[in-house]
């Protein structure tokens, strides 16, 4: 909380508290605070820090604040955000230069009034209405300094002015009724103060600095009826600083030092106490709230908030003196011996406790007190460390001296006693030395044991403790077994209660017995129920409900409840239903750890204890919370790499996140004022499960890595009784980034459909390509071998009628080499492993070189294949022919020395130039013929660009250029 001096407190419609101070306004649900002040930022910023008073405005869902010399503020309900603020009153003069000290809502007129000040704002017309004539009515008579208002049930404000009295305003605004400070006090009196007033019926309520005055608001002629002079029941007319109704005619007020209880129809108070005596909550209250709902008042004082509730509590809890700075630490046992007197055994001393005045007494500083029994004769027994003994007049003997027969038990450490009957009494030792029977009228003491050769009970070990139902046997638990003992006959029968799976026996700490069971208490089993022949019926541990499996003492409760107390609280099972409900210290209890040897009943009341004292449990006022938390989405933060945002309504029900999001967290709240701590939350999105996930009483959630799409996320609170809300929901859309858009997936596929289109189009050329490649060489087979075999079919057949002829079989030989010439060409050509530039030029080489060696040419080669590209098969065929026939004219015509052959390959372009240094031709003159059409078709063919260059007596140049 912002600050521990608490001005004032408001619970809003959806049940949160508001609690004004003098460092901030918070807001509280139970387990944390928000703070607005003048230091917050700029939503939460209210102008000030010393809050003055506060109003909630339902019909706008708003909460009007005024602080100290700072603005009127009004913040939204649902956002908590800071809607509206009013610097200015009806005559443009700030309020931040005037002391404003009390508002008060009038219909839609909210009242602005302070020292000096009175302005009343219509809210929905957003203007000031004119109170100039009332005000100058007030300061006339009197002082204007208006502490407190209130608005009574027939829309009337009532206006508290110190310095002047009592105005009653109608409806118009004017004045109905006044009554000045005259009539309340006589002129020698100090200054009348007034600290709160409130409305109940026709009665307005009002405190001040000389007691309480109560007018009557349903009458005409409305005057003071509380009679001056001392309060029923008080020595004298104390100053009143808070007041609040919780019933009809039950009053709470507050003193500069307590807190009553005042019933307005028989004239009673009672004063209200605080059973921890370091508490001061109750001490210098000036607010005083009551929550209908949970019971509890909540008190606001200069030590802070606190509460508290009138109800009966089923606990009463004994830690420390009141009286006295005595504390206890740590019980190992408890007895009380009368309503009043109660008997504790501590780790280092011996107590006496009066349950009435809340008493401690530290009587002996012994240590390790273990076993405290009282038998019929009321003799108190204590066993500790340093053996047995008796306590009377609140110090210890010991036993063995008013007793001799019991001088055994001095080096023994009891763990329990039982009165039998009228003589005989059972004491069990806790380290294993058996079983005292003891006849207190003959004052015999008879031992058993395990190893006694009389009176031998077998498997006897620690006993943990006795107990006798409603038969004549006494129950022996130990930490092996259960001893069904009658001790005036002798006869015993071991049992053994053990896990049904393990087959483990069950260390037995307790039992109880009701009208159909026996319930034995383990420690790390639970709780086992057996039938009355001691066969187990059932099994209760954590997973059913308890708060411990370590379970102590156990006590049956009107044959409908078994009382448990553990390690870590106390659990009382429904034997019905078997329900479980659990407490611990924040319910009341000294504690929430028990041991194991305190446990006690007396007249109807358990007195239980452990760590930090014992507390005295009234069954009758064990009440169940039926009433589910009120839930509420508090806050959705979603984290961007930007930064985050924070959005907070209580209404709000879905919501859209960004795409660029990496975590969102999702605050809630249960308003579980009873037991805040006590509640429990589950949530699921059903978009990834059915499942709902338990987080304890963890408030929020964080969501990473949830894809693009609409979530329903839910989530639902349990009080400390299992009592669950309703699932709250909230939808939220995830926006998709864009290459997870719709629109993009569909751009996706198209873009993959036109690819696979592309490639498919491109085989189909690619075939195509191939198919005209092999039309092409088999028109040349047909054109090139069909002709050279034709011509072989003439010579032959003149190499026949003419055999003396040898120029016949030399033309043969002729026409065989070109056809294998060509051939190997076109074979070439299809080979892929012959597709770069240097196995192209090795291709010219191999014909180029021989025919220029015979013609006494040079022949000069170059290759720039940088790139690595490959050459097209079309390509490849085409430049090969074009070579071929560029060599073979400047053989037959150019008679020529030199003859190059250039191959270049950049990134995007190959060149074909074949040069020569013959006597060269003039274009324009040329003659067809000679081979330049066949270059220029095929360079056509392939896309290439052919350039012939030739002068007269200079050579000639052939380029071809294009892609490969």
């Amino acid at each position: 909380m912002s600050s521990y001096y608490v001005t004032k407190i408001v619970q809003d419609k959806y049940g949160f508290l508001w609690v004004g101070t003098q460092e901030g306004l918070n807001l509280f649900d139970g387990i944390r605070f928000r703070i607005f002040s003048g230091e917050s930022v700029e939503k939460h910023n209210i102008g000030g820090s010393f809050i003055g008073d506060l109003v909630e405005d339902r019909k706008r869902s708003l909460l009007w604040v005024v602080t100290s010399y700072g603005d009127v503020c009004a913040i939204n309900l649902a956002t908590r955000i800071v809607e509206k603020k009013i610097s200015h009153d009806g005559e443009g003069k700030k309020f931040s230069e005037k002391w404003i000290r009390c508002l008060q809502l009038q219909g839609d007129i909210l009242w602005i009034c302070g020292l000096n000040t009175i302005s009343a704002y219509n809210v929905e017309e957003d203007r000031f209405l004119d109170t100039g004539p009332l005000l100058q009515t007030m300061a006339a008579q009197g002082e204007c300094n208006i502490a407190k208002m209130v608005r009574d049930n027939s829309n009337r404000m009532w206006l508290f002015s110190e310095g002047y009295g009592v105005v009653v305003i109608g409806e118009d605004l004017k004045p109905v009724r006044s009554f000045n400070e005259a009539q309340f006090s006589s002129p020698t009196q100090q200054k009348l103060l007034f600290r709160e007033a409130i409305v109940n019926g026709d009665a307005v309520y009002t405190a001040t600095s000389r007691g309480l005055f109560v007018f009557n608001s349903g009458k005409k002629n409305n005057a003071p009826f509380f009679t001056k002079g001392n309060m029923p029941g008080l020595s004298h007319q104390p100053e009143i600083r808070a007041l609040v109704f919780t019933g009809p005619s039950t009053l709470l007020f507050s003193t500069p030092s307590r807190v009553y209880s005042f019933d307005t129809g028989v004239k009673k108070i009672t004063e209200i106490e605080d059973e921890n005596p370091d508490n001061t909550g109750l001490r210098s209250v000036f607010q005083m709230h009551y929550d209908s709902l949970s019971g509890k008042i909540w008190a606001g004082s200069q030590s802070g908030l606190s509460a508290f509730t009138l109800e009966e509590s089923a606990f009463q809890a004994f830690s420390k003196s009141r009286v006295s700075s005595t504390k206890i630490k740590h019980l190992y046992g408890v007895l009380p011996v009368s309503d009043r007197e109660v008997y504790a055994g501590d780790e280092n001393g011996v107590y006496w406790i009066d349950t009435h005045t809340r008493e401690i007494v530290r009587m002996d500083t012994s240590s390790g007190n273990f076993m405290l029994f009282g038998d019929a004769a009321k003799n108190i027994f204590l066993s500790n460390l340093s053996g047995l003994h008796l306590v009377r007049n609140k110090k210890l003997i010991a036993a063995h001296k008013v007793f001799p027969e019991l001088h055994r038990l001095e080096s023994d450490l009891l763990s329990s006693g039982l009165q039998y009957n009228d003589s005989l009494i059972l004491f069990a030792s806790a380290i294993q030395k058996g079983l005292y029977v003891w006849n207190s009228q003959s004052r015999l003491l008879t031992t058993f044991h395990g190893d006694s050769a009389r009176h031998a009970i077998p498997g006897l070990s620690i006993i943990n403790y006795l107990f006798r139902g409603a038969g004549p046997d006494v129950f022996v638990l130990t930490e092996k077994s259960v001893v069904r003992f009658n001790p005036v006959t002798g006869v015993h029968s071991v049992h053994k209660i053990g896990s049904p799976s393990s087959k483990e026996n069950f260390n037995l700490m307790d039992m109880c017995e009701t009208d159909r069971s026996y319930w034995f208490a383990t420690y790390g089993a639970g709780l086992v129920e057996t039938d009355k022949d001691l066969n187990p019926k059932g099994f209760i541990t954590v997973k059913q409900g308890l708060s411990n499996n370590c379970i102590y003492r156990v006590f049956n409760y009107n044959d409908r409840s078994v009382i448990a107390t553990s390690n870590n609280g106390l659990s009382i099972i429904n034997t019905g239903n078997y329900d479980v409900d659990k407490y611990f210290k924040a319910d009341g209890l000294h504690g929430s750890a028990f041991e194991q040897l305190c446990g006690y009943t007396l007249n109807g009341k358990i007195y239980a204890g452990g760590a930090d004292g014992f507390t005295i449990i009234d069954p009758v006022y064990l009440s169940v919370n039926r009433s589910a938390p009120a839930l509420y989405m508090q806050n959705i933060r979603i984290e961007t790499q930007a930064g985050a945002v924070d959005t907070c309504n209580l209404a709000i029900r879905e919501i859209v996140v960004p795409n660029n999001v990496l975590q969102t967290t999702l605050n809630f709240s249960a308003l579980n004022y009873r037991n805040p701590r006590r509640v429990s939350y589950q949530y699921r999105i059903d978009e990834l499960g059915d499942e709902w996930i338990d987080i304890g009483n963890q408030d929020f959630v964080n969501l990473i890595g949830l894809r693009p799409g609409t979530y329903r996320f839910q989530v639902r609170a349990s009080n400390e009784e299992g009592i669950r809300t309703e699932p709250l929901e909230l939808t939220m859309t995830y926006l998709p980034k864009w290459y997870q858009t719709i629109w993009f997936r569909l751009l996706l596929l198209l873009s993959g459909g036109l690819v696979i289109y592309g490639i498919q189009l491109y085989r189909i050329g690619q075939i195509k390509k191939q198919q005209q490649i092999r039309r092409e060489i088999a028109n040349d087979l047909h054109d090139d071998i069909g002709s050279t075999l034709n011509s072989l079919k003439i010579f032959a057949h003149l190499a026949q009628h003419d055999a003396d002829n040898k120029e016949h079989v030399l033309q043969i030989e002729s026409s065989v080499s070109t056809a294998t010439v060509s051939l190997r060409d076109m074979i070439w050509v299809l080979d892929d492993d012959q597709d770069s530039l240097y196995e192209l030029m090795e291709r010219i080489k191999k014909f180029a070189l021989p025919v220029c060696m015979v013609n006494s040419i040079n022949l000069v080669t170059s290759v720039d294949a940088a790139s690595g590209m490959l050459v097209s098969k079309k390509a490849k065929r085409n430049l090969l022919l074009i070579a071929k026939e560029s060599v073979n004219n400047a053989i037959k015509y150019a008679a020529c020395q030199n003859i190059r052959v250039t191959l270049i390959q950049t990134k995007n372009l190959l060149t074909l130039k074949v040069e020569d240094d013959g006597r060269g031709f003039n274009i324009g003159t040329l003659v067809p013929g000679k081979g330049l059409a066949s270059i220029r078709y095929r360079a056509g063919q392939i896309a290439f660009k052919c350039d012939i260059i030739s002068i007269p007596g200079k050579g000639t140049t052939i380029e071809l250029s294009g892609k490969g």
